[in-house]
């Protein structure tokens, strides 16, 4: 027997070993663990047969409960490419039902209800895991494994259809409403968090993942299908004429008319730094590029002469920047304030307009730099100090500074 038929054989045999506690997982919505189960429940979630319910109670896998449904011809049958919106309508109903059975207190209703209501939930969130799974397998795995056009569309619009039946079931269930539809009733409001609305982002970053492959295979057809229509167009004319042979143009001395309009094929090659045969030419290529552009910029330009004129050259007084009057105005605001710490973020609000405060600061520590630099001020006469930005996170790399505070120290600091 082949190593598959071993393994359903192996898959069959513990179905039926431990098919009590399939039918109470079944039957009850779920099992709890103890010291007698404990290894059979730990085998049937290796087998996939069951999954994890709560830390310690287990539940049956959606597949293998629909197909127990169809065997029983329960009126749970469902079928995982059906409407998953009408699964949410069938949600909502059976909510209102277990509602109306508390208020009158119909406790086995209750217990019906409340039971279909954590099978549906079970079964949408195995529904949309395995969905979104599936597909982005497929993307993955499938996407680039055809050859043709016709089926690049054909796996196209595949994809487009489940992609489309997935947003729509996702969104049509709307969390913030279902939850506040169940805000009295903690038991289901705990229900629904725990196992259908905090997975809803994880099922939406798979849905992202496939749309962004989608968009670069949208892309790439686009490119491909013009080039496809030639060829195909060429290939027609050859089915219509099947005693065409290629003429030699070489030697003819007027070129055809229709040639001129025709655009000629981009063609660009280049070489595989990974083969190593090519690694002489390639070093031969890179010196012969360094020679020349060496020799290029060894060439001095020609000067040339300045025409001389006797009128004296016309003089221009070049307006001093916005920023520069700015920072001079703070600077000496703080130089005439000796030994008093004085904001430039506070400078900035009471005197300063028309420039961002992000620049500003930047103008003022430019400005406290080159002071601090020329030989015409002491590096002593200002003091300069950073408030910085508590971003929370450690070991960023940058500090960010949202004040800088200049002092001008007196003579006897």
């Amino acid at each position: 027997m082949s190593q598959a038929g071993q393994g359903v054989e192996r898959l069959f045999k513990e179905l039926a070993k431990h098919s009590d506690v399939i039918g109470e997982a079944y039957f009850n919505g779920v099992v709890l663990k103890n010291n007698q189960n404990q290894r059979a429940l730990n085998q049937l979630k290796q087998l996939k047969v069951l999954i994890n319910h709560d830390a310690d109670s287990y539940r049956v896998a959606g597949r293998l409960s629909q197909f127990i449904d169809s065997a029983l011809s329960s009126d749970r049958v469902r079928r995982l490419d059906t409407d998953l919106a009408s699964w949410i309508e069938t949600l909502e109903q059976q909510i209102g039902l277990y509602q109306d059975a508390g208020y009158q207190n119909r406790v086995e209703d209750c217990d019906n209800y409340f039971s279909e209501i954590e099978r549906l939930v079970f079964d949408l969130s195995d529904t949309l895991e395995e969905n979104t799974r599936y597909l982005l397998m497929l993307v993955n795995s499938r996407f680039a494994n055809v050859r043709t056009l016709a089926e690049k569309q054909k796996q196209n619009a595949f994809y487009i259809s489940r992609l489309e039946k997935l947003v729509n079931a996702i969104s049509a269930l709307q969390p913030q409403l279902l939850l506040e539809l169940v805000d009295e009733q903690p038991e289901l409001y705990a229900l629904l968090d725990r196992h259908l609305i905090r997975l809803l982002p994880i099922y939406q970053q798979r849905l992202q993942d496939i749309l962004d492959k989608l968009k670069v295979f949208l892309f790439e057809l686009r490119q491909i299908e013009a080039q496809a229509q030639l060829v195909q167009g060429f290939a027609f004319f050859l089915q219509q004429n099947q005693n065409y042979q290629p003429q030699d143009w070489s030697e003819r001395d007027v070129i055809p008319e229709h040639w001129n309009q025709l655009k000629p094929l981009a063609l660009c090659a280049h070489a595989d730094v990974l083969d190593n045969a090519l690694t002489e030419e390639l070093i031969e290529i890179a010196q012969k590029i360094r020679l020349e552009a060496d020799v290029v910029l060894s060439k001095q330009k020609k000067r040339l002469l300045n025409a001389v004129s006797l009128n004296p050259a016309i003089k221009k007084i070049l307006d001093v920047p916005m920023y520069r009057k700015q920072t001079a105005r703070y600077f000496d605001w703080v130089l005439r304030h000796h030994d008093q710490p004085v904001s430039a973020v506070a400078f900035y609000k009471s005197f300063v307009t028309d420039i961002e405060p992000a620049i500003w600061l930047s103008c003022v520590l430019n400005e406290c730099l080159r002071r601090q630099q020329s030989s015409a001020h002491s590096h002593k006469c200002l003091q300069m100090e950073f408030r910085l930005v508590d971003t929370g996170q450690g070991f960023s790399g940058n500090k960010k500074v949202r004040d800088i505070i200049l002092r001008a120290l007196s003579g006897d600091a």
